[in-house]
């Protein structure tokens, strides 16, 4: 982001030290508030696909429209308050899939499950960086902030199609150790 600025804005990148960490702040605040807001949906309409899917996918659609809207904005200002909003909707429903994980997984496999969960999460923190870097230099940076809007189309389309009221079945060992129970 302080690169972008700086090409697209003529941001002198030694003042740019504040203005990166803007787009996140929202984010730690929301991260806080997404299990919450599930929460408090399961236990008033009873329904988990409305508490993880439907939430999910509202969620993600803003954050994908936030991000879709950023190449035609034409202010810092205004891309700077469409990445803090659209991040901020994104790491609302981080709890949610972590939910979604414990809804659907045998008891037994809870772990495994999440750990996988975490897995994928760190490779994106890992292959988003390049890909950035990768698009904005042979595409532009309205690629990347256009991908960016494609994988939280994605995710949505995900989520609605995850089915957190039927959970996997477990396996054979997994039911001889509940009986054990």
């Amino acid at each position: 982001m302080p690169k972008y600025l700086q090409d697209n804005f003529h941001y002198d990148l030694h003042s740019l030290w504040y203005v990166a960490m803007i787009p996140w702040s929202g984010a730690c605040i929301t991260v806080l508030l997404g299990g919450r807001i599930a929460d408090r949906l399961l236990a008033r309409f009873g329904n988990l696909r409305l508490a993880r899917n439907v939430f999910a996918a509202v969620t993600l659609c803003g954050t994908a429209c936030c991000f879709m809207a950023i190449p035609y904005m034409h202010s810092a200002a205004g891309i700077i308050a469409l990445m803090t909003l659209g991040n901020a909707l994104n790491a609302l429903v981080n709890n949610v899939y972590w939910s979604v994980v414990i809804d659907v997984t045998p008891k037994s496999s809870v772990g495994t499950y999440s750990g996988m969960t975490l897995a994928i999460a760190n490779l994106a923190s890992i292959i988003s960086p390049m890909l950035c870097g990768w698009l904005a230099e042979y595409y532009g940076y309205n690629a990347m902030f256009t991908v960016t809007a494609v994988i939280a189309f994605g995710s949505m389309l995900a989520m609605t199609l995850l089915q957190p009221e039927k959970p996997l079945q477990p396996q054979a060992n997994d039911r001889i150790a509940e009986q054990a129970a």
